[in-house]
């Protein structure tokens, strides 16, 4: 019998998984054999480094490579940082000073994005994911850390809590992916018409993407150059891992967001324009003892819009919830 929950937790693919894929032009596997990396991070990881001490590390789970950022204070609480997508591990960047000092960071690229190795044949649903990080987690973590996760990475890190308490002190819920709100975004929208504006294509597309997530348009276009190729070169891969997000939907017998039984902290931009403020609700409806934080003039990306204040609110909410 489907419960008000289940409806909640399922509302967001219900609407959008049909029509997307029925109407967004899939990438050829050509297209996505012939996919060669093109990364500028390495130079930053050097240049951040000399900053902050994070050092880049690799393993490999299920036969492909993952890379992570490790650092910080080594006798400090972990916690580990999950970017959102079309995203890195250096989306995490400018919170990372004022964090550095007193915890255990971990930041990964996940599996398929960024530095992680991504594969043609490889399934990335969210469930392969939480499954892959649960793996990572497991060998690498030294105690259970302080999740937070961005949009995607969030709805990762809330699966996570859910079916790994045990890896979890805490989770953070950054405009993070997974519900509907009572109300849209336009991007929302544009996905019941095969749009997606989080991938693009040439210039036009990486400012339209970027002025999506962020509302401070002054950084938008100071980045814009800087992540044109990376974007563009990405698009073809990009568009079958988000074709994947919605093909492959987490399976309704395992646990789910309203399962999270650890502390947990809703944290998002009033101001989003990919995923609409209202979902916020959405999870405080499935997880009633969250608290939650909305940040007026802030849009999708909290950290890198206002990383002082994001970092406050995470370290404040960590020091009440240690492991």
């Amino acid at each position: 019998m489907k419960t008000e929950n289940d409806s909640l937790e399922r509302a967001f693919i219900e609407a959008v998984a049909p029509a997307y894929l029925a109407l967004a032009q899939a990438p050829s596997p050509r297209q996505l054999s012939e996919w060669r990396p093109h990364n500028f991070m390495p130079l930053l990881h050097r240049l951040h480094g000399t900053l902050t001490g994070l050092r880049s590390h690799h393993r490999q789970i299920e036969g492909r490579k993952l890379v992570w950022l490790q650092g910080g204070n080594p006798a400090g609480e972990p916690v580990l940082l999950l970017h959102g997508f079309g995203a890195s591990k250096e989306n995490w960047l400018p919170l990372l000073p004022f964090l550095a000092r007193h915890y255990h960071l971990y930041i990964p690229d996940l599996p398929g994005w960024g530095e992680s190795q991504f594969s043609a044949e490889g399934l990335y649903g969210l469930d392969h994911q939480v499954a892959r990080l649960a793996t990572w987690a497991q060998q690498v973590m030294p105690a259970p850390a302080h999740v937070a996760g961005s949009s995607m990475g969030g709805g990762i890190a809330g699966l996570l809590a859910a079916r790994h308490p045990e890896l979890v002190a805490s989770v953070t819920l950054m405009n993070a992916a997974g519900v509907s709100g009572r109300e849209t975004t336009r991007f929302e929208r544009g996905l019941l018409k095969g749009r997606n504006r989080l991938i693009a294509h040439n210039m036009k597309g990486v400012l339209d993407l970027l002025t999506t997530v962020m509302q401070n348009r002054v950084l938008a276009l100071l980045i814009a150059p800087v992540m044109y190729w990376e974007m563009v070169s990405r698009r073809h891969v990009n568009e079958h891992m988000f074709r994947h997000l919605l093909q492959y939907e987490p399976q309704p017998e395992l646990p789910a967001f309203s399962a999270i039984a650890v502390p947990t902290f809703i944290l998002w931009g009033e101001d989003d324009q990919v995923l609409h403020v209202s979902c916020g609700d959405t999870f405080r409806a499935l997880i009633p003892q969250a608290r939650f934080k909305y940040l007026r003039g802030v849009g999708h990306l909290p950290m890198v819009e206002r990383p002082r204040v994001t970092a406050r609110l995470l370290r404040r909410f960590w020091r009440e919830n240690r492991g």
